[in-house]
């Protein structure tokens, strides 16, 4: 039983390493984790036909490592899902809309339904403005706050309420970053500040902002790629395990 169980394991997270591939192409090299992951699988499909026993020892390292493992994944999924169900905040002083892929000159999936969340938040509270975060990567024509400053400005948002950082290449410097304009600009007193990002990014996003800001942070989730939903959730978790070791949030 053990045997079908890893092979079906195996077989679908191939396929879905496939899948992401051929849906998305190459944009991320996370995926590999999902082909990877399917050859353990069938790995231990294999060793369990051929009845390869381990010694007692390297068992018992190996169920605990695991154990401890899927603990820890749990208990972050739990934290990712949790901060997904926020509902917007109204009447905030600012919104920190964090950046994503821009494809030449187009915004990605992802940082489109950021910029639509944030359209219709900005139209829903006219005092808000926005600072709009993202610098300029590999690929990129423009930078990610200037594409986010273009689409805004034809969802008729008023340039005004716009504002650019167009430094960061992390979600950390996203943060730090936008925290400068937001402490130079006119607004006296602590502020309160939504983060605007896809669903599975808001607990990681709104926990750095907890750390890095001298703010009332509210987070603002916007939709995601329903397919793609299990690696983004997955590898959100690399993501603020790594964040956490470095002392960011």
């Amino acid at each position: 039983m053990a045997e079908k169980i890893m092979v079906v394991l195996g077989l679908l997270s191939l396929g879905y390493f496939a899948g992401i591939v051929a849906y998305a192409g190459w944009s991320s090299k996370f995926p590999v984790f999902w082909a990877v992951l399917g050859f353990c699988f069938l790995a231990a499909a294999w060793a369990i036909h051929r009845n390869i026993q381990f010694p007692l020892g390297i068992k018992i390292l190996g169920f605990a490592g695991i154990g401890s493992g899927l603990a820890l994944f749990l208990v972050v999924e739990v934290l990712i899902v949790g901060a997904m169900l926020q509902k917007p905040e109204p009447g905030l002083d600012y919104v920190v809309v964090l950046g994503a892929q821009v494809k030449g000159s187009s915004p990605s999936q992802s940082l489109l339904y950021r910029i639509q969340e944030a359209a219709e938040y900005l139209k829903e509270n006219p005092e808000t403005k926005a600072i709009l975060s993202g610098g300029k990567g590999t690929g990129e024509a423009i930078s990610e706050a200037r594409c986010m400053r273009q689409e805004l400005e034809k969802m008729g948002i008023s340039r005004e309420r716009l504002i650019e950082e167009n430094r960061s290449t992390s979600t950390k410097e996203n943060i730090v970053y936008s925290y400068e304009l937001i402490q130079a600009d006119h607004k006296k007193g602590r502020k309160k500040v939504g983060i605007i990002t896809n669903d599975f990014h808001i607990y990681r996003g709104t926990a750095i902002a907890k750390k890095k800001m001298d703010c009332q942070i509210y987070g603002i989730p916007a939709k995601s790629n329903g397919f793609l939903q299990l690696n983004y959730m997955v590898r959100e978790f690399f993501g603020i395990v790594k964040d956490k070791i470095r002392g960011n949030l």
